[in-house]
């Protein structure tokens, strides 16, 4: 066969199979690439006139250039009504100007109604104003509901008043969630930092003064959660890189074993000895996590917690103004076969979060 015309038929292969291909003569094309859903991104508030159109360039800028197909913006799991608060209503503008680029979550409003109200104190009255937020966010375009926390440990590196946050799982307001989420068809994306039994505070977090000393055990409650409603789904965010170092390769498969309900978003934004990251000190995917994924290839996604600001990647994601956590995650995708990459950079997210 002539060279060229076998380039040309290459090439429309490739085009007409959906295939990203690199050209024979060297180099890699983006387009080789598994494109990446990253469902679980931020833009860093810095009160409530933030420039967050100029942020929202910094992403699509960001998703060009490692290859993200397609990212889920969500406010973070705020406890109050700080001047730093934003939810769905300061994201539908991105949506708005890049559908299919760009996809929204909101939920910050529900995480304060949460930690704000006593278990004990939940009536129908409460219920009935936790529905009607609710539904007010579905109707602004929601493909999901998050970042809810349900314990969030407070971070020495993102400074003394990063926030730390602890409630029941099984609070009736989580569980109301539950049910009116799995009622739409919506995921629950969910920050939970994991306290298997009750430990000391490690002594990385004990710089943060809003930390308490010893963490109380949560997991019973959220296993109480999780069987609430089975056609409740969840995303627990931020495996691979975890302040608590709690789930490790044989701890997370037990949860996936028990509980088909429940997903999980990578985070890796570097490289532990700790058998619960997910990547090595020098960047290569561990071997017990790679038969993890292998075995679970449709219960795994990408979820960066990049928080995009106007210069850059505010935190979240590696160094402040790096985007370090975004290129680990395009490792960890492109370490993996070919079947499973596409399974955990996007189908994945596109099945759970309904996306177009």
């Amino acid at each position: 066969m002539n060279l060229l015309v076998g380039h040309r038929a290459w090439a429309v292969s490739c085009l007409v199979l959906g295939l990203g291909c690199a050209w024979a003569q060297g180099g890699t094309s983006a387009d080789s690439r598994v494109p990446m859903v990253d469902v679980h991104t931020h833009f860093q508030s810095g009160g409530r006139n933030q420039n967050f159109s100029a942020a929202l360039q910094t992403a699509l800028s960001k998703m060009d250039e490692l290859g993200i197909r397609q990212t889920v913006l969500m406010p973070p799991p705020l406890v109050g009504e700080t001047p730093n608060y934003y939810d769905i209503e300061h994201l539908r503008f991105a949506a708005d100007k890049h559908p299919g680029r760009v996809a929204i979550m909101g939920g910050s409003s529900l995480n304060v109604m949460i930690h704000n109200t006593p278990a004990a104190e939940v009536t129908d009255a409460v219920k009935a104003r936790f529905k009607a937020r609710f539904d007010a966010i579905v109707a602004q375009g929601a493909v999901g509901i998050g970042e809810m926390g349900i314990h969030h440990v407070s971070i020495p590196a993102m400074g003394s008043q990063h926030a730390y946050e602890s409630v029941p799982a099984d609070h009736p307001l989580y569980l109301l969630l539950a049910d009116l989420a799995a009622e739409r068809g919506l995921p629950i994306d969910l920050h939970m930092d994991l306290v298997p039994e009750a430990m000391p505070l490690p002594a990385a977090l004990r710089p943060n003064p809003l930390n308490p000393d010893t963490l109380a055990e949560n997991a019973e409650a959220f296993k109480r959660l999780l069987t609430h409603n089975p056609q409740a789904r969840f995303v627990w965010s931020h495996v691979g890189f975890e302040p608590l170092l709690t789930r490790h390769p044989q701890r997370v498969k037990q949860w996936l074993q028990t509980y088909p309900n429940l997903f999980m978003s990578f985070r890796v934004n570097k490289g532990h000895p700790s058998p619960a990251s997910a990547m090595t000190p020098e960047g290569a995917l561990k071997p017990a996590w790679l038969e993890l994924i292998q075995a679970f290839p449709d219960r795994f996604m990408i979820g960066s917690d990049a928080f995009y600001d106007v210069g850059g990647v505010a935190r979240g994601s590696g160094d402040p103004g790096q985007d370090t956590g975004l290129r680990w995650l395009r490792a960890l995708v492109d370490a993996l076969p070919p079947e499973v990459a596409r399974a955990v950079g996007h189908a994945n997210a596109e099945r759970v979060y309904r996306l177009r």
